[in-house]
């Protein structure tokens, strides 16, 4: 993503009196000063009188400080990705660099312009620890809407089983899949997926045909109830594994009558659940998550 650069025209008329960025750097004496990181400047700023970097001394009082060292967070503590009114940030290298570039970002403020500079050419870490997913996903900032199209598949391991359902290895050489191997039918597959970012999710599952035996009960995120009915091939007739996008029958309708073909949920950013249970087909195979509508799996 990139950041807005917004161009700072000057500094603040009185600059700030006896602060650290956080970097070893100190804060200058003024926009005409030409070494803006220097800790001990010798002469007061030419518009304002006020002589900068350690705090001033008074023969009677002792240390004064200037008027700001005392409330809110101290210089150099703010993120390096966000914007703050004092200089530096959290990250001295970070800071080292992006003050090389512009010196004004350990001066007077860390504008807008120093998080672009950070960001873009200092390598500074903006991930939210709470948002971010898996090594290999991608994801929007802090969990937003999706910038690209996202696909990918959760294997039958994946899932949780509960009652009759377990995890089984292909005869025919589908690999992993779900299956009732006995005569009960009980319990369910349930998959979790960790859901990048916002957007329309298409759900496409490798399901198991036998004849006219192709059809499950689901749901996702616990939704509708009573369940409805996904069909893989509503006309019957044949065998095997195939890829089929998931639809929702309501239980009253007939065969290939649908209320969503797709079923297609708008989902946010996080764990979501889709959940099978028996009806017709006694397996299936894994199941395949995308934002594309145009995708097609082979």
């Amino acid at each position: 993503m990139t950041t807005l650069c917004l161009t700072v025209a000057c500094g603040p008329t009185v600059p700030e009196v006896g602060s650290s960025d956080g970097s070893g750097d100190s804060t200058t004496s003024g926009t005409t000063d030409p070494n803006p990181t220097n800790p001990n400047p010798t002469q007061p700023d030419p518009d304002t009188g006020v002589m900068t970097g350690d705090a001033t001394s008074s023969p009677t009082t002792g240390p004064t400080s200037g008027p700001d060292d005392t409330t809110g967070d101290p210089p150099g503590s703010n993120n390096c990705c966000d914007v703050a009114p004092t200089p530096g940030c959290n990250d001295p290298a970070v800071v080292d660099c992006v003050c090389k570039v512009e010196a004004f970002c350990c001066a007077f403020e860390w504008d807008a312009n120093c998080v672009d500079v950070a960001v873009n050419m200092c390598d500074a870490t903006c991930e939210d620890p709470g948002t971010t997913g898996d090594p290999g996903t991608t994801t929007g900032p802090m969990g937003g809407a999706c910038e690209d199209l996202v696909t990918f598949e959760m294997l039958p391991s994946e899932a949780t089983y509960s009652g009759d359902w377990e995890l089984g290895m292909s005869m025919i050489g589908e690999g992993e899949i779900s299956v009732l191997p006995g005569f009960g039918t009980d319990g369910s597959i349930l998959y979790e997926p960790d859901i990048p970012c916002d957007d329309t999710w298409y759900i496409w599952v490798r399901y198991w045909e036998q004849g006219s035996n192709d059809s499950y009960f689901a749901t996702l995120d616990g939704q509708p109830m009573p369940e409805a009915i996904f069909e893989g091939d509503c006309t019957g007739g044949g065998q095997g594994y195939n890829w089929r996008v998931l639809n929702w029958r309501d239980q009253g309708d007939p065969a290939c009558t649908y209320l969503e073909d797709p079923w297609a949920p708008d989902w946010a950013a996080g764990v979501h659940q889709v959940e099978f249970s028996y009806r017709e087909s006694q397996a299936m195979g894994r199941i395949l998550f995308t934002n594309d509508p145009d995708y097609v799996p082979m």
